[in-house]
């Protein structure tokens, strides 16, 4: 039987008006394979930044750090890069599941899939 790491990391639970999905962990890094209902576009990737970026103001705000963020346009999906290291433990979720939060108010994905792959040793 397959560990469900979705469940584990209360994904099921936030909502998500596009379907999520986690392939495993691997220390503090973590990469969100965003996929869309259509192209990869420059624009959609401006669009994710600047909702991640909306969402974590309140936090840069009172100077809480929430981890290094990447966010690229690859040929068939969005990519987004989160670092936790120096990231504080009451953080750390808030991180993770804030970027799922932060793009659950942009149009058109289809599914994310975190650490897509990592299960696949």
């Amino acid at each position: 039987m397959d560990f469900d790491w979705t469940k584990s990391m209360g994904f099921d639970k936030l909502g998500l008006y596009y379907e999520i999905g986690m392939d495993g962990i691997e220390g503090e890094c973590f990469d969100y394979s965003v996929y869309l209902d259509g192209d990869v576009t420059e624009e959609k990737r401006d669009e994710i930044t600047k909702a991640i970026g909306e969402y974590f103001a309140p936090y840069d705000e009172k100077e809480i750090y929430t981890g290094y963020l990447n966010v690229s346009a690859e040929d068939d999906k969005i990519m987004i890069y989160l670092d936790l290291g120096n990231v504080s433990p009451q953080y750390e979720q808030v991180s993770i599941n804030g970027i799922l939060q932060a793009i659950n108010n942009v149009s058109g994905i289809k599914s994310v899939v975190v650490n897509e792959g990592l299960g696949e040793f």
